[in-house]
């Protein structure tokens, strides 16, 4: 029986025009990080079991830890001692970069200055049940400030994440805000227990996933007769505000501030908007949450808020800190519905015959250090052959540069879009072709 070529469940292949699609979209996320002063870290894929578990990621996301068993003698010892999942198990795949993160802090405290800007691309593992829009595997792309107690850092992360997605093409999106602190007020006034505040947060997060008639039937399942109105205007998102001014007046005042700051510096979004509703990580936040979302989903496309507890975990020191990641899977799916992805602006060179090469390949060291990329045929074949791989490519420009044109400097820039050609001299194609690539 013949191996199966296909990925598990979850996950997938990129190859072509979707894996150049998807390193094009990180480049510009991280290069609009980069632009706000955030500085690249990278951690490894997997972290020891004990970091991940109870690490304030929810009892949710510990249940979709990717597991790695112990290895040689280990996995024989635990084995013959009646063994429970935990013990022949010692690694895990990060099931997302916020954890890694506040390890790296603790263990790199002495070389960090505070505030300290970073960003982090790569990816995350889970094991849940894959649909659209949610993968096994899958790239979050993070943003996070470590050490600022001010909700300065969540105006700098949301301006960053919300200016990289605009950079990509991203259209129409609506940010949501919300407080924990909000929340856990809303909890105390009206008399729920820890636990009960906690199951109902838990209800709270399923909001995307649930019918609003099951969400309220299970609220009030929960609470009984501390269900009411405005338990129920909660669960809807519909309480404005103001509703907590008198319930916490420093959080609701702090998070005015925020939005109205948000709105001054017009940010490239469809709205800006405060949700009762909205409660994200059970285990991780402590104040400010907020989340991207649009209208042709049922789902976000991005989220974060500040986390001053979860560094704590590590180290002594407790450190405020502050992040918003932005869900690439979803991003890069909705950007290829709209087709807001640009096709392929790599310029195509064909090699005539063997003896011109070298000319050739002087040529596209040229074009390449103005900024243009170059794709040359790495072989010998038929010019035929070789315009049918530019084709392939979806390569739409293409300079012809045979004998003749390179002994006159007068070369041929065909497009492959219109079938058109028009002679450039050598000097002026970098200037020629960058006018045509940006705008195409």
């Amino acid at each position: 029986m013949a191996v199966s070529t296909h990925p598990p469940s979850g996950f997938r292949d990129f190859i072509k025009d979707e894996a150049r699609r998807r390193f094009e979209l990180m480049e510009k996320i991280s290069s609009v990080y980069r632009s706000f002063g955030f500085e690249a870290i990278e951690t490894p894929a997997f972290e020891n079991l004990d970091v991940l578990l109870g690490s304030g990621g929810g009892d949710e996301n510990e249940k979709l830890i990717f597991k790695v068993l112990k290895r040689g003698e280990q996995l024989k010892d635990a084995l013959g001692s009646n063994p429970s999942e935990d013990s022949i198990a010692d690694f895990g795949l990060r099931f997302d970069l916020t954890v890694p993160l506040s390890r790296v802090v603790a263990q790199h405290r002495g070389e960090i200055h505070l505030p300290w800007k970073v960003f982090h691309i790569g990816p995350v593992w889970r094991a849940e049940r894959s649909q659209k829009g949610r993968f096994r595997e899958f790239v979050q792309c993070d943003v996070d400030i470590v050490g600022a107690k001010t909700f300065a850092a969540e105006l700098e992360v949301i301006q960053a994440v919300v200016s990289a997605i605009s950079s990509v093409g991203g259209e129409g999106f609506e940010l949501r805000i919300n407080d924990r602190r909000l929340l856990q007020a809303f909890a105390e006034k009206h008399s729920m227990t820890d636990a009960e505040f906690h199951q109902f947060a838990i209800i709270l997060d399923k909001k995307d996933k649930v019918d609003p008639s099951t969400l309220r039937d299970e609220a009030r399942e929960l609470l009984g007769v501390k269900f009411n109105a405005q338990v129920e205007g909660l669960l809807r998102g519909d309480l404005g505000l103001e509703s907590f001014d008198s319930i916490h007046s420093t959080a609701s005042d702090e998070l005015q501030r925020m939005i109205k700051t948000l709105r001054d510096v017009d940010l490239p979004v469809s709205a800006i908007q405060f949700d009762s509703s909205l409660v994200r990580g059970i285990g991780y936040y402590t104040g400010p949450v907020f989340e991207l979302r649009h209208a042709s989903a049922g789902y976000s496309f991005g989220g974060g808020g500040r986390y001053d507890r979860l560094i704590g975990r590590f180290m002594k020191e407790s450190l405020p800190a502050c992040g918003f990641s932005i869900g690439f899977e979803r991003l890069a799916l909705l950007l290829k519905e709209q087709e807001k992805l640009q096709s392929s602006s790599t310029v195509f060179i064909p090699v005539f015959h063997e003896s011109l090469r070298a000319e050739v390949l002087k040529l596209a060291k040229e074009l390449r250090q103005n900024g243009i990329a170059v794709d040359v045929y790495a072989d010998e074949a038929k010019l035929k052959n070789q315009f049918k791989y530019a084709g392939d490519m979806n390569r739409r420009w293409v300079v012809i540069c045979g004998d003749d044109e390179l002994k006159q400097k007068r070369l041929k820039l065909k497009d492959f879009e219109s079938g058109q050609e028009e002679e450039i001299s050598r000097q002026d194609l970098v200037s020629a072709l960058k006018i045509k690539l940006k705008a195409s």
